[in-house]
């Protein structure tokens, strides 16, 4: 057998595997859901403000539904890019996100659409639509806000 040469071996110091970054613990943002709740809170208090003349119990009703549905699609949307994070994760974490955004609003009425008529009457789906796009708006600014910020963090630990 041939022995192999010591001068023939690779001493460099690459390595084959990826470089890890040391990710700041995970915190937990309130600000972004109090801002989506003062929003959507809002939203339903002029809804009924003005509905209170213009609309019948079950449509006011039927709003406070569809204000909830789309509070807590955007809240629990909200959580996913919390945790995932990094810059890799970033966009896994809003598209996470947008999951349980668009699901418990749209299901949530869908189902309720079919099973109670009189909330199907009450237009409960044009109630979810509007509040699910304020709610769309201000969470995509929120989301894109905290991914930017988780970005910046780790832009800044890393470069000294």
């Amino acid at each position: 057998m041939k022995e192999l040469d010591p001068l023939s071996e690779d001493k460099s110091n690459k390595s084959t595997e990826p470089a890890t970054v040391d990710l700041p613990p995970v915190e937990f943002h309130w600000k972004p859901l109090v801002v989506i709740t003062v929003v959507l809170a809002a939203a339903f208090t002029a809804l009924a403000w003005y509905g209170h003349q213009a609309f019948t119990d079950i449509e006011i009703k039927a709003a406070g539904i569809a204000a909830f549905l789309c509070w807590l699609g955007s809240v629990l949307g909200l959580i996913p890019p919390m945790f995932l994070r990094g810059s890799e994760q970033g966009i896994n974490g809003v598209l996470a996100g947008m999951l349980f955004r668009m699901f418990i609003p749209m299901g949530g009425t869908f189902l309720i659409h079919r099973r109670s008529e009189q909330l199907r009457d009450a237009n409960i789906l044009y109630f979810t639509l509007g509040f699910f796009l304020l709610a769309l708006i201000v969470d995509t600014i929120l989301a894109v806000q905290m991914v930017k910020a988780q970005l910046s963090n780790q832009n800044t630990k890393t470069d000294i």
